[in-house]
């Protein structure tokens, strides 16, 4: 079976071990917020892109294709998925020198399988007529009980929040 590398979003780090100077990226990310990124990258190292988006069934196309994917990366939105890919072991390790060097060993998996290059901010907002200035909060001080019925948030079964609280 042919595995993909999996990153939690960039191309840059990995892409001179692609032969033939294109790379094939699956992508959860939609076009037109990947595409400015993809376009710079191809002009500084003239390797071409080519892009499948799909918001769902990436993974299981992947899968399906076996050793004849074409993907040769795997962009995702959320940790969840890039988990799914590794538990099915559809990665690879990721062997580079430039990722060793450029990307903090924080966002690297420690077993090569990924790598994450942005992170997502978690904004709270209050009203100041009926709350007042919020102190510094964390997430644990959110579920103190004299926030009860003050929060507002997506479900705690959307995909987000699923990869905050994992």
């Amino acid at each position: 079976m042919k595995k993909v590398f999996a990153l939690v979003l960039g191309v840059v780090a990995s892409a001179p071990v692609f032969a033939n100077d294109v790379v094939n990226i699956y992508s959860f990310r939609q076009p037109f917020l990947i595409q400015p990124i993809l376009e710079d990258f191809t002009k500084q190292t003239g390797i071409k892109t080519n892009v499948v988006f799909a918001k769902k069934g990436l993974i299981e196309r992947v899968k399906r294709e076996g050793k004849h994917s074409k993907a040769d990366l795997v962009l995702t939105s959320n940790f969840s998925a890039l988990i799914q890919l590794e538990d099915l072991k559809l990665t690879q390790t990721i062997k580079s020198d430039s990722v060793n060097n450029n990307v903090p060993a924080a966002f690297r998996d420690g077993d090569g399988q990924w790598v994450a290059l942005t992170k997502r901010v978690r904004n709270v907002y209050s009203s100041k007529e009926r709350v007042g200035e919020l102190p510094k909060l964390t997430y644990e001080d959110l579920a103190d009980p004299k926030y009860k019925g003050q929060i507002c948030t997506r479900s705690g079964k959307h995909p987000y929040n699923l990869g905050l609280v994992a």
